[in-house]
């Protein structure tokens, strides 16, 4: 007995299984960049450009223009932070480097600390001492590219003692 193998048969029957494949994989990568969507929705993940200002713990009035800084928060929950200005003297503040944690829904807790390398004298500014700073906010997602945060700054000496506390609030946008 001989088989003869159709051409045509055997060319459309590898198209079908080509056609297949292609749509499995076109399938998968579209539900993964569809979960990646959902996941940037859901998280504080990314970076963020971000416009903080310094209030009034009482009143909630602002007391300097806003500064900008760059927050990068890390999907193992670490965050790092990098301010421009601010009121501190060039090379007086280190970078921020802290944590996040998802507290409920679209609610994030962040803590970072800064090094206040040198003093400085109150001048136009309110003059910091060598120390350090821990800022704490509650951050809250208004949608997957925005966010309102609001919280606490401590201002610490070298031997740790608290010498100024403030308030401050930001608003941020992801950079895409």
């Amino acid at each position: 007995m001989t088989w003869k193998v159709s051409t045509a048969g055997y060319a459309g029957r590898s198209l079908v299984m080509l056609g297949m494949s292609l749509g499995l994989v076109l399938s998968a990568s579209s539900a993964a960049v569809g979960q990646q969507s959902v996941a940037q929705a859901r998280t504080v993940a990314g970076v963020w450009h971000v416009q903080v200002t310094i209030r009034d713990c009482a009143t909630g009035v602002a007391l300097a223009p806003p500064v900008r800084s760059l927050v990068t928060f890390a999907a193992d929950g670490t965050l790092r932070e990098s301010v421009g200005g601010g009121g501190f003297a060039p090379g007086q503040r280190s970078d921020g480097h802290g944590t996040w944690t998802h507290k409920a829904g679209q609610t994030y807790d962040q803590r970072f600390v800064a090094m206040i390398n040198f003093a400085t004298a109150p001048g136009p500014g309110p003059g910091f001492e060598a120390g350090w700073i821990v800022v704490h906010h509650t951050v809250e997602l208004t949608d997957a590219d925005h966010f309102e945060s609001s919280g606490s700054n401590n201002f610490y000496r070298l031997n740790g003692d608290v010498y100024r506390t403030g308030c401050s609030t930001a608003s941020g946008t992801r950079f895409e």
